[in-house]
């Protein structure tokens, strides 16, 4: 018959216990992290679909203030419309000529224009923002008197953007002259401080 070492008194138990407690502790790490993932996948699983939710709301309500634009766009390219934003163009015109002081800008002018030059002509219109732009044609002796009263309108607070425009010489009954255009943007408060 076979042999058979049946005393185990003689070898001793291994120790797996510490083995098997550290294999345990793995164990209860990794189902922690498991349940972790599962939670974090639930809940961006449930912000992605109330964010795929919402960017569909945002789409519809975007996709209905377009067709309202076209259609408050169709109803201002009409001709009657066009018409009408022409003339409220005009009378902001006039409301800013009727507004405009023209003793203040001529007060502050006169301080401006050297004494060889001549106010020909001054034009104030409004832009789209209701600032007040100056065209003014100068005239003068020489394109000194020009370039003077350029450097006096640029250094004045009341003026701002200021750009010679046109330049031309003139025959003159007085010898040659030089007109020359300017246009700049005019602030009445920055005159008087």
């Amino acid at each position: 018959m076979g042999q058979f070492d049946l005393n185990l008194s003689t070898r001793p138990f291994k120790p797996y216990r510490v083995a098997n407690l550290g294999l345990f502790a793995l164990l209860m790490v990794l189902v922690a992290v498991s349940i972790f993932q599962v939670y974090s996948y639930q809940r961006y699983s449930t912000m992605a679909a109330n964010s795929r939710q919402e960017e569909k709301l945002k789409r519809q309500e975007a996709d209905l203030l377009n067709e309202q634009t076209r259609e408050l766009n169709l109803k201002m390219n009409r001709g009657n419309a066009s018409a009408k934003l022409s003339e409220v163009e005009q009378l902001n015109q006039l409301l800013v000529r009727k507004s405009f002081s023209w003793t203040r800008v001529l007060a502050t002018l006169e301080g401006l224009v050297p004494e060889d030059a001549r106010l020909v002509s001054l034009q104030p219109l409004a832009d789209q923002e209701g600032r007040i732009f100056l065209n003014m044609n100068v005239r003068g002796r020489t394109l000194a008197d020009a370039n003077n009263f350029l450097k006096a309108l640029e250094t004045s607070k009341a003026f701002g953007d200021v750009a010679l425009a046109i330049e031309e010489k003139k025959d003159s009954v007085a010898g040659n002259e030089v007109q020359f255009t300017l246009s700049a943007y005019y602030t009445p408060d920055g005159g008087s401080k």
